[in-house]
């Protein structure tokens, strides 16, 4: 029996949060007999890029790299190279070495993965799945990056049309992607699957913040902690949080700790410093082994998402924040379905994105009452327990996997 495919340009050993999430996934499944070969790229960052070998196996799964060794993270123009070295390789690999009764399921990343899966699939004629991460060009048309009109637009969304009607299967993150698979794009609800994000760090208790080795090294007493944790990108308004800081820098039960990279920190950091803020401390991400650490050091946990974004990416720090057992504070559209779990678990509090001010009063309402914080930190962590492991994934993933297609939505579910 010939080894399904996964594509995804990130995977061991990147710190990225979708390598991690996705690697252990296989991992566990090549634990169970099922046999994977992953076509992946080289990591980002860290130097790491300059050790791994194009071939090996890693706890039972078959592991081939290509494209260039380079940290394409670095700037604009190294990432765009990576994508097209990245993407002739793989055009090449499938078109030529994935045989004609493969199973491919490729992810959106790189974003065009997909279209290429799609592509080389009328050439050989195996099947594929696709695994939405992110929708492109949606989120850069609700964001006033791309304009509906432009033909790249245009074609990148016909495109996407016939990659995801063509699929076997579309797996979501959301109910909110499954929406706009189904009416932007045309897809029949029979094909998606709805498979929510899990966390890849397995958590047995729930920490103290004020436990952890992190906070020994902060200096920040007995304060109220809230935290922002992974990437500030596109997607993220890392600004409304400065200033929501500002809006409570008199009050020093308060303190905000900001930790990750990405293309937004930059302005955030200089706004920071120009409102004088001395409330706010700034970390860098944090690797795989201190990541259960860092994220129980706080009492309440802010995830932002900017508005006209549901349906085009799920938040993976959701099912982190749940694992460490702390209050989620949503900064998300009201339609997302990071705002959904937040309502139907009861742990935490939602708010309109761009609303600094009604940040920064539900920031001060949680601090003002810690045990009902404590209380919505219980009540995510029960959430993780129940739905949300690697464990549970795993089941779920198998099931999806070699299950009918016209499996509902609602059966899809966790």
């Amino acid at each position: 029996m010939n080894p399904s495919v996964f594509v995804c340009q990130v995977f061991h050993p990147d710190d990225e949060s979708t390598s991690q999430l996705f690697s252990e996934l296989l991992a566990v499944q090549a634990g169970h007999g099922h046999r994977w070969e992953a076509l992946v790229g080289f990591p980002a960052t860290g130097g790491k890029w300059a050790r791994c070998p194009r071939t090996e196996v890693w706890r039972g799964v078959c592991i081939r790299r290509g494209g260039i060794r380079v940290e394409f993270k670095r700037n604009l123009l190294l990432r765009v190279l990576s994508y097209v070295c990245f993407g002739v390789w793989l055009g090449w690999r499938l078109a030529f070495c994935t045989g004609r009764s493969a199973r491919v399921l490729v992810v959106t990343n790189p974003p065009f993965a997909p279209v290429l899966v799609w592509m080389c699939s009328r050439i050989r004629g195996w099947s594929y799945d696709v695994f939405l991460l992110d929708v492109f060009p949606d989120g850069l048309i609700a964001l006033g990056r791309m304009a509906p009109s432009n033909l790249a637009a245009r074609l990148w969304r016909a495109a996407n049309r016939r990659t995801f009607v063509g699929a076997r299967r579309i797996f979501v993150l959301g109910r909110d992607m499954a929406r706009r698979c189904e009416l932007s794009y045309g897809v029949p609800v029979e094909k998606v699957a709805y498979f929510p994000h899990w966390s890849a760090t397995p958590t047995v208790r729930v920490q103290r913040a004020e436990d952890t080795a992190l906070w020994a090294t902060l200096s920040i007493d007995a304060k109220f902690v809230v935290q922002y944790s992974g990437n500030m990108g596109l997607w993220h308004d890392i600004d409304v949080i400065i200033r929501a800081a500002h809006f409570l820098r008199e009050d020093k039960t308060i303190h905000f700790l900001m930790i990750g990279r990405g293309r937004r920190r930059a302005a955030a950091e200089a706004l920071s410093e120009t409102l004088q803020l001395t409330n706010i401390t700034w970390l860098p991400f944090q690797r795989r082994e201190r990541l259960e650490d860092s994220l129980s050091c706080c009492h309440a946990a802010i995830i932002s998402q900017r508005a006209g974004l549901e349906g085009v990416a799920v938040p993976c720090k959701l099912y982190g924040i749940l694992a460490s057992g702390r209050a989620v504070i949503a900064q998300v559209p009201a339609d997302s379905e990071t705002a959904m779990v937040v309502q139907e678990e009861k742990c935490g509090r939602w708010i309109a994105p761009g609303d600094a001010a009604g940040l920064a009063r539900a920031i001060k309402e949680l601090a003002d009452d810690r045990a009902a914080t404590e209380e919505m930190g219980r009540r995510a962590f029960a959430a993780y327990q129940s739905k949300y492991t690697l464990e549970v994934a795993a089941a779920t993933f198998q099931r999806l996997l070699n299950g009918p297609i016209a499996e509902s939505l609602t059966a899809s579910s966790p």
